[in-house]
Order: C-alpha cells, then structure tokens, then sequence
C-alpha cells in the first residue's frame, strides 16, 4: 500500500468517524430527524469501518499495529470535533 492510499484510508476513515459523532450528537439534541437507535446504526456501520480498515492495513503493510493505528486516526477525528463516539 502506497503512502498516498493510506492517507485516502485515513481520510475517509474520519469522515465516517465524523459523521457518526455528528448523527449522534443530533440524536441527543433531536435534530435532523436522527433517532438514537439511528445514531447506534451509524455508529455500528463506523465501528466496523474501522476494523476492516485495520484488517487491510494489517493485511497489505504488514502491520501488527494497525489496530492502534486506526485507532489513533479515530482518536484525531474526535478531537478536532470535540466529542467522542459512544
């Protein structure tokens, strides 16, 4: 995997983070028509991003650090939205 596929993982990554902690944000507040059970979707739907992305980094780098790494990716998109996914 090239460095520049990485940083597209990364990036999409926490787009989805994101979103997630976006919808779940508007579940709570009942904004946008977002329901709780909704927001669990989308944070089901994050979660499991998340391990296929490690599992393809695991996969195509040889990285037995991919967990942390993706992890530390999840960590960047909930500080700079000043939240986290639950």
């Amino acid at each position: 995997m090239t460095s520049k596929e990485k940083e597209l993982l990364k990036y999409r990554f926490q787009q989805r983070w994101g979103q997630a902690i976006c919808v779940q944000q508007w579940a709570k507040e009942g904004k946008n028509g977002w329901t709780k059970e909704g927001a669990k979707g989308e944070a089901d739907i994050a979660r499991g991003y998340m391990y296929a992305i490690g599992d393809a980094l695991e996969a195509s780098m040889k990285q037995s650090k991919a967990t942390e790494i993706v992890r530390g990716w999840a960590d960047e998109a909930e500080e700079k939205l000043g939240a986290s996914l639950e």
